[in-house]
């Protein structure tokens, strides 16, 4: 499902790349479309890498457009190889592209906030204790839940640790999966995209997590988590 599109009136000269394996041959394919490399204040991103790439730049360069070149498996209806980028660029330049925004959400815990493209996790911190934790999501109770932690996704996440914790893929709302839960079996289900997850741990520890992001929360018992969507998006260039 493609979410709130918009065109692309706006001219795009300025380009930061951001990688993790060798982009020469991006950087050169830039220059020969004729646009201006940067280090700051770009116009737009271009990711050169997988999903790990894509969620360090939004980290760091928040709401800017972003133009994924996929080194891995393309999953997303605007990944795009890099034998098409200069096809790409030439749309770009002629304004042949559009705007696709993704929501993203954020947590707050112990007077701290992180904020997630992919999803937030409360995940288990000592893999000999299992996180004991208590939920209440859109006014249902679940007590008394023991595992390794909790999954709250965005449709951009859910092909992601969501799907491989047992979630199926969604276009709307906020997914919610459990991590290896002990004793009880519940299934993921999704919530509409207002809705507000209150988590509260009775035994941890445990860490708060916002995709790859290395700083985290770490949570004790007693400690409650709120997760919620962001008033900030995330935009990526997509062509029709």
């Amino acid at each position: 499902m493609v979410n709130n599109l918009s065109m692309g009136p706006k001219k795009l000269e300025k380009v930061l790349v951001i990688f993790r394996r060798d982009a020469s041959k991006v950087r050169s394919v830039l220059v020969e479309e004729g646009f201006e490399l940067v280090e700051s204040i770009p116009d737009f991103i271009v990711c050169y890498g997988g999903d790990g790439t894509v969620l360090f730049s939004e980290r760091k360069f928040p709401g800017i457009p972003k133009l994924i070149i996929k080194t891995s498996r393309a999953c997303r209806i605007y990944d795009y190889a890099l034998s098409d980028m200069s096809e790409l660029l030439s749309k770009i330049k002629e304004g042949n592209y559009q705007i696709h925004t993704e929501m993203k959400l954020e947590t707050q815990a112990k007077g701290k906030k992180l904020v997630g493209l992919n999803e937030i996790q409360v995940h288990l911190n000592l893999p000999i204790y299992a996180v004991r934790f208590s939920l209440s999501v859109d006014g249902k109770e679940y007590e008394n839940l023991i595992g390794d932690g909790l999954i709250v996704a965005t449709s951009f996440g859910s092909t992601g640790y969501y799907e491989a914790t047992g979630g199926e893929r969604f276009e709307k709302g906020i997914g919610i999966s459990f991590n290896n839960l002990h004793f009880r079996k519940i299934r993921s289900f999704v919530v509409p995209e207002d809705s507000i997850v209150k988590l509260t741990v009775s035994r941890g520890p445990a860490w708060l997590l916002a995709d790859n992001n290395e700083n985290f929360i770490e949570l004790k018992a007693g400690d409650t988590v709120t997760v919620r969507k962001s008033e900030s998006i995330a935009n990526f260039i997509y062509f029709p």
